[in-house]
């Protein structure tokens, strides 16, 4: 199987050495008869996945240069939560490689908790998205409510327009700022700011 070793070392921590992480993964690998396509290593914190070493190897997973990811530990491969955590082996998996950590075998999608590991992964991924369409309609219903408070129409994804936006736009034009500025600052869009500047 082609694998990808990933191993990350806080840079906080001075006496931390990623080979002692590779070290043991490289024997994983030689004794599962893997041929080690790439070693990505991070010396930075867990807490973002903005980290140069896991966004290439994640792209090169995508690109399916390998079958498998070799890990350490799962923190070692995030430690944003369990939800990022979720969704970057979610990421892994719709890509067809599979993930395998040292110290957590059981969250493996190898081996016989595969098929579970997979569910939760898939359900995790489906909550979240659940999650996020709640948050936005909650997000458009109490903006709805403020915008009827205030006597105006609620424009779903732009500012509500009204009197006020209208004087606004005109005052942030006399004071020289561009169409665009005024656009950025009112929420409305370039051409309805044209509009007003030229009523």
């Amino acid at each position: 199987m082609r694998v990808a070793l990933y191993a990350r070392v806080s840079t906080a921590d001075k006496d931390q050495n990623p080979e002692n992480q590779l070290v043991l993964l490289r024997r994983e690998a030689e004794r599962a008869g893997d041929t080690i396509i790439k070693e990505y290593v991070d010396e930075k914190s867990g807490g973002s996945s903005n980290r140069k070493a896991f966004q290439e190897m994640m792209r090169d997973a995508g690109k399916r240069r390998f079958d498998l990811v070799r890990v350490f530990a799962l923190d070692r491969f995030s430690s944003e939560g369990i939800e990022k955590v979720f969704e970057h082996t979610a990421a892994l998996e719709q890509a067809g490689v599979q993930f395998w950590s040292y110290c957590e075998p059981q969250l493996n999608t190898t081996g016989p908790m595969a098929s579970l590991f997979k569910a939760i992964i898939s359900w995790a991924a489906g909550y979240r998205n659940q999650r996020h369409s709640e948050n936005v309609r909650l997000g458009h219903a109490r903006k709805r409510a403020e915008v009827a408070a205030a006597g105006e129409v609620y424009q779903h994804g732009r500012r509500p327009i009204g009197k006020d936006i209208e004087a606004e736009v005109k005052r942030l034009g006399a004071e020289g700022l561009s169409r665009r500025k005024i656009s950025e600052a009112t929420g409305v869009s370039v051409s309805t700011v044209q509009k007003y500047l030229t009523s």
